[in-house]
């Protein structure tokens, strides 16, 4: 009865469940997003969530978490789920944080402007790249039609309702 007693369960399978259990939940709902029209990719909920994991990770300066590793891949995903170009929602990231993030953070005084900001950003920078690209590569460009506006609206609503607990 001692050997039992000293027997516990062990947590750390838990946290790697967890973020693997989100993922094939957001798989299934890419899925259903090309199916149904009026799901929204998260392609602008997706690049605000990393913009966070890198101002957290700048803060504390750790490693980056399975949740970054995992949300970039995903951001992959989507990308290519949708029809663009392999990368270009990872080359926007790059260009975008670099240069306008901290701007953002500078100019607006109201959080949820910024979580806005980087939704909207998120969708046209990644529009944006994707023509750049089809312009280089001589290919016919991307037609941005009025679901973006509605994919904007929803994940920006999306975005203020999870991060709103969030420090800028």
């Amino acid at each position: 009865m001692q050997a039992l007693s000293n027997m516990r369960r062990n947590s750390t399978y838990k946290n790697n469940v967890i973020p693997f259990s989100w993922v094939l939940f957001l798989i299934l709902y890419q899925f259903l997003s090309t199916i149904y029209i009026f799901l929204t990719p998260l392609i602008g909920f997706m690049i605000c969530y990393l913009i966070f994991l890198k101002i957290d990770h700048e803060r504390e300066i750790e490693e980056y978490s399975l949740n970054a590793y995992l949300s970039f891949a995903y951001l992959v995903f989507i990308v290519l789920n949708k029809g663009f170009y392999l990368f270009s929602g990872i080359i926007f990231l790059s260009f975008f944080h670099r240069i306008f993030v901290e701007w953002l953070q500078t100019s607006f005084r109201c959080k949820n402007c910024v979580i806005i900001a980087y939704v909207v950003a998120g969708y046209l920078g990644v529009y944006g790249t994707n023509n750049l690209i089809a312009y280089i590569l001589n290919e016919e460009f991307f037609i941005f039609g009025w679901e973006y506006g509605l994919y904007m609206f929803l994940d920006s609503i999306i975005a203020i309702v999870v991060f709103k607990d969030r420090i800028l």
